[in-house]
């Protein structure tokens, strides 16, 4: 039997603490787009039968989970990697879905995520595949951290959601990859995140979580864009006071240029960036989807820049499986 599954991507708007000094650490924040998108399929085989390195991985390690025989894989959309758009865990859980759906066997994502070795500080990718939607997860227990030492804490779980709310359909993300170099990730990512954690302030997750209370959720609950973008734009730059120091300003260069010039837009309503970038997103509305997007070319082309632009709208359900 061939299995088809279909998973949005996401946007990782920042953490929700950093402060050790509070009882949980991270508490991801996020967003699942409907592009971009990994499209696959798998079959039952005898072994490995995959050409996309990153998802053969992902598909001998399912396999070993699953104590199955083996899988062919076939990648037919992926997400760009390495852009903060959560390509990884998209991409693992599709494969081990995908792989024990063609066996017969109920796929169990988030209990599987750690083995696969995905959503260890952040719940959001993990959410994003399960259920789409805007995500708040509940962080990691700082007591349950080792952030002064370099070895992987074992026996960790993916976050529990705390907050799960549909985004309106026509609101629109524009996603920009510039063409620049990649995001961290893997041990590069970990050295800098046990980095902020030692130094992070409190007083930014205070603001924080009067950004999320007082603005960020009734905002969606009201079905109000603008205030949505503004909240969700704050929050990333104020994420990105603790990052500071270890991407070179408040948004990683050449990111902060951009930003600075796309917030000066009446109907760009919130602008980020992405995790570590290179991708910076925009929040506006279906209405001003041409003229947003004229914008940001323009704005690309006076500042000598070259990127790819994604209007992507919200995605409110998990993975789809055929």
């Amino acid at each position: 039997m061939v299995v088809r599954v279909v998973a949005g991507s996401r946007l990782h708007f920042g953490f929700r603490n950093l402060c050790l000094e509070e009882s949980h650490v991270y508490g991801g924040i996020g967003v699942c787009l409907e592009d971009p998108k990994v499209v696959l399929t798998a079959e039952p085989e005898k072994g490995i039968i995959c050409d996309d390195e990153s998802a053969k991985e992902y598909a001998q390690k399912a396999v070993d989970i699953l104590g199955v025989e083996g899988a062919k894989v076939e990648i037919k959309e992926k997400i760009p990697t390495h852009m903060g758009l959560g390509s990884g865990t998209q991409l693992a859980l599709a494969v081990y879905t995908a792989i024990a759906e063609t066996y017969g066997i109920e796929p169990k994502s988030r209990e599987c995520a750690p083995k696969l070795g995905r959503g260890e500080r952040s719940g959001v990718g993990v959410a994003t595949f399960e259920q789409g939607g805007f995500n708040i997860d509940r962080g990691q227990e700082a007591s349950s951290l080792s952030v002064f030492d370099e070895e992987r804490r074992s026996g960790w779980e993916v976050p529990s959601i705390k907050t799960n709310l549909r985004i309106p359909e026509e609101w629109i993300f524009v996603v920009v990859k510039l063409e620049t170099r990649e995001g961290y990730s893997g041990n590069e990512e970990k050295k800098l995140i046990n980095f902020v954690i030692k130094e992070a302030r409190l007083d930014v997750t205070k603001e924080i979580d009067r950004v999320i209370d007082r603005i960020l959720i009734p905002a969606i609950q009201n079905e109000n864009c603008a205030e949505f973008g503004f909240a969700v734009g704050e929050i990333n730059r104020l994420n990105g006071i603790w990052y500071e120091k270890c991407q070179g300003g408040v948004y990683r260069p050449p990111i902060g240029d951009v930003v600075g010039k796309l917030k000066n837009s009446s109907n760009i309503f919130g602008v980020g960036q992405s995790s570590w970038g290179p991708s910076l997103y925009c929040v506006t509305s279906e209405e001003y989807r041409k003229d947003v997007e004229g914008v940001v070319q323009e704005l690309l082309d006076g500042l000598g820049m070259s990127g790819e632009i994604i209007m992507a709208a919200p995605r409110n359900k998990g993975a789809e499986v055929t």
